[in-house]
């Protein structure tokens, strides 16, 4: 598709979010990851006063029957990196789409779609880039390779239906949100999200680093030697370099201090070893 762009390249993903000054004139600061989360929360709490007046609607799925999402809250992001109770996850692998691709917000009694992405999102047919469109019953939404709804009141559905309990039938609860598997240690969620001993840490994975870390885990605690680990990532060739790389921008996000790495080892001469629950300091001689 011409003119198609990764949703998150592993360049943009290793970039720090921040202010690039040139020449003279100070431009303004771009908000971190934290602040435009905090701003959505806050834009949240905010709306949450009206929720007793939120028109609730649903998203059917074009591609399968069975699948709907209820809106439910007054913001619902959908992305591959959202991690929000209400949110809509999108499979990790649609480089098409970005980790926040687009939101659904509440307002003034109806549902509009605002656009946050590089690729755009698809409006009944119209590609809109960082525009926003008043949503109506019957309208569909197309995001990436994964998504494609159909958008509905479900004022409209319940008459079109006529059943009292369509909404206990359609409008499911809102995801959950994600949590750990494991309390100590790192894990790494199908969204890119890092975890170490319980906490999330803020920075995602690309969809490079994911599926080192993905490999990794499937062979914790085994030296996986440099051409497998290679092929399994890129699925070709690659010089050795590369992978090199790679680990130490993982590293810069998973490690407490990547000068001094606890989990992500590279064994000279052998390969790559993901110790999960990490290495004590009587193991680093042997790194």
């Amino acid at each position: 598709m011409e003119g198609v762009v990764h949703g998150d390249d592993d360049a943009a993903g290793e970039q720090n979010v921040g202010l690039l000054h040139k020449g003279v004139i100070a431009q303004p600061a771009r908000p971190t990851q934290t602040e435009n989360a905090r701003r959505i929360e806050g834009r949240m709490s905010v709306s949450s006063s009206h929720v007793p007046s939120l028109r609730v609607a649903l998203l059917q799925s074009n591609r399968r029957s069975h699948e709907r999402y209820g809106l439910r809250a007054p913001v619902v992001r959908i992305g591959r990196g959202v991690l929000g109770p209400h949110d809509i996850q999108l499979p990790l692998d649609d480089l098409r789409a970005s980790r926040e691709h687009a939101r659904l917000v509440f307002e003034d009694g109806a549902w509009f779609l605002e656009d946050c992405s590089r690729n755009g999102t698809m409006v009944n047919g119209r590609l809109l880039r960082k525009e926003r469109a008043r949503l109506s019953s019957g309208d569909t939404i197309r995001i990436g390779d994964s998504f494609d709804v159909v958008f509905c009141y479900l004022s409209d559905t319940m008459q079109a239906e006529d059943g009292a309990d369509v909404a206990l039938r359609t409008a499911p609860s809102a995801q959950p949100a994600e949590s750990p598997a494991v309390r100590v240690g790192l894990w790494i969620s199908p969204s890119a999200t890092v975890w170490r001993d319980g906490k999330r840490l803020p920075a995602f994975l690309s969809h490079t680093e994911y599926r080192l870390m993905k490999y990794l885990m499937q062979h914790a605690n085994d030296v996986c030697d440099y051409d497998t680990v290679i092929q399994a990532v890129w699925g070709g060739q690659r010089h050795r370099d590369s992978l090199h790389e790679l680990i130490y921008r993982v590293r810069r996000k998973i490690e407490p201090d990547p000068a001094r790495p606890r989990y992500l080892i590279i064994r000279s001469g052998l390969g790559v070893v993901l110790f999960p629950q990490g290495v004590s300091a009587e193991q680093d001689a042997f790194k």
